[in-house]
């Protein structure tokens, strides 16, 4: 199809990372009857950054090496076709967090350009291909969810080192091709996520007395309680954490009833807030009571599966800006983790950006009782659509196209609604016919009605309801039985 093009007088460069690519587009150039535009893939030894560090280097995947190189200019010019060499593109990964590597691959890559451009090629582009990163993070650092570097630095470095490269090798200047995709498409797409339930370790204010039927060790915990003060908050630390520890084991021995367990863990949450919180502020805080303040946490349960929507975060631990996207005129009283409604326990963010490090929680909102609490999850429009899972069949979610327009009232408008896949729709994916599930039901009812297990009545509100749920959203449907909240509590986005 690409040669093809090329009878379109369209300027389709085939770029290749292999020998026997390029002695493919050869034979199929002369069948075809056109002169083919070509460009190499060269193997640079600069290795990328970050998370996507394999991309380069001697080790990579792709590319020809320096014997390959001067195999492929060979070949070319033993079939006449050495001016049919355009392009020289690499890739030193997705996502470099460090403009020096950049700086270093450019070089390098510049270099080669300029030695088989003295091969007797006329070369006319070089390609930097990918790994303009995106500052996910805020802190412009060389975090592997950060960049150290302005989109005004990289092209700066990029133009500057090849002009550089080629002045020094004496070779004309080529055109360059960038392929930043991520910086491109990562700030179009924000993902919302309706969190509808809370999962909370602590008693509250609950107040606990200690009965005469109680363990000793109800006793001996209200007695840590009791003599709680700033100045051995460690030592009680320590102390209620053994409690915890003997609490648990003499419950699985049988010797502490569940009476007793349920008042030394409430106690010990109780208390694990009251020595967090004596922390607050302190220029040091122990490793101990960094753990302690993570595991009071809450866990805000979320109608989205991250394997679907998310699925950097899982696999690489790609970090992501995240946030309530109203409320925004209340202080976060809580701090929590966001869970999806998979049965994967790997179905969790709990990783969140900070400017000097990372969080384990994110300050969060309590949910008010019958509403949904709404957050945000921005810049993902790089890969995380089109990578999605269909694990636990929880498929594409609906989309909606949004517009600025400074001529609305609100400054934007919805242009298009794309509904998200149906439970229909994921299950014929894994090779379930509609039509043959409710042939299956039908009979299965039939016999049901013949037996007088079940009424005809309720037997065709039954295949209607199935029919009906298979034409709706494979997540829950939240919004017809809770309000959403009003427009006053959002944010506006224009003045």
């Amino acid at each position: 199809i690409a040669l093809l093009g090329r009878k379109l007088d369209k300027q389709v460069v085939i770029v290749v990372e292999k020998l026997e690519e390029l002695e493919q587009t050869i034979r199929i150039s002369k069948e075809v009857g056109v002169e083919p535009l070509i460009g190499i893939r060269v193997r640079l030894t600069s290795k990328g950054a970050g998370k996507w560090t394999t991309s380069g280097g001697e080790n990579a995947k792709f590319g020809l090496d320096t014997v390959n190189l001067i195999t492929a200019s060979e070949m070319l010019k033993s079939e006449g076709l050495a001016y049919c060499l355009k392009l020289v593109h690499f890739h030193v990964g997705s996502q470099v967090p460090d403009i020096s590597t950049i700086k270093r691959a450019v070089r390098e890559a510049a270099r080669y350009y300029s030695k088989i451009a003295k091969l007797g090629h006329e070369l006319e582009y070089l390609d930097v291909g990918g790994g303009l990163g995106v500052d996910y993070d805020g802190s412009r650092s060389t975090f592997d969810s950060s960049t150290n570097y302005s989109l005004q630095e990289y092209t700066n470095d990029v133009v500057w080192n090849i002009m550089d490269v080629c002045d020094s090798e004496g070779v004309a200047h080529p055109a360059i091709v960038s392929e930043g995709g991520r910086a491109i498409v990562a700030h179009h797409s924000v993902l919302v996520v309706e969190a509808f339930s809370s999962i909370e370790k602590t008693a509250g204010k609950t107040k606990i007395g200690e009965s005469e039927k109680d363990h000793k060790l109800v006793g001996d915990i209200l007695e840590v309680k009791q003599r709680l003060k700033r100045g051995n908050r460690l030592e009680s630390l320590h102390d209620i954490q053994q409690i915890k520890e003997e609490a648990q084991q003499t419950f699985d021995l049988g010797l502490l009833d569940l009476e007793s367990k349920a008042k030394i863990d409430a106690v010990y949450w109780q208390l694990a807030i009251q020595i967090v919180g004596m922390h607050r502020g302190l220029r040091f805080i122990p490793d101990e009571v960094k753990e302690l303040e993570t595991s009071l946490g809450d866990q805000y349960i979320c109608n989205f599966s991250v394997f679907q929507s998310l699925l950097d975060h899982w696999a690489l631990g790609q970090l992501f800006p995240i946030m309530p996207i109203h409320r925004l005129t209340e202080a976060p009283e809580r701090n929590g983790t966001i869970v999806d409604i998979t049965c994967d326990s790997d179905g969790k963010v709990s990783k969140f950006i900070d400017l000097l490090d990372v969080r384990d929680t994110l300050p969060l909102h309590r949910i008010n009782p019958g509403e949904i609490y709404y957050l945000g999850v921005f810049m993902v429009g790089a890969y995380q659509d089109i990578m999605g899972d269909l694990h636990n069949l929880f498929g594409r979610v609906t989309e909606v196209h949004v517009f600025l327009d400074p001529d609305e009232e609100s400054g934007w408008y919805i242009e298009e609604v794309i509904e998200g896949s149906t439970i229909g729709e994921v299950l014929a994916m894994t090779q379930w016919d509609k039509v043959e599930l409710m042939r299956l039901l039908k009979t299965q009812v039939d016999t049901a009605i013949k037996t007088d297990r079940l009424k005809p009545n309720d037997a065709m509100k039954l295949l209607s309801d199935y029919e009906r749920l298979l034409q709706e959203y494979t997540y829950l449907s939240l919004n017809g039985n809770k309000p959403v909240p009003q427009p006053g509590s959002f944010l506006p986005l224009s003045s």
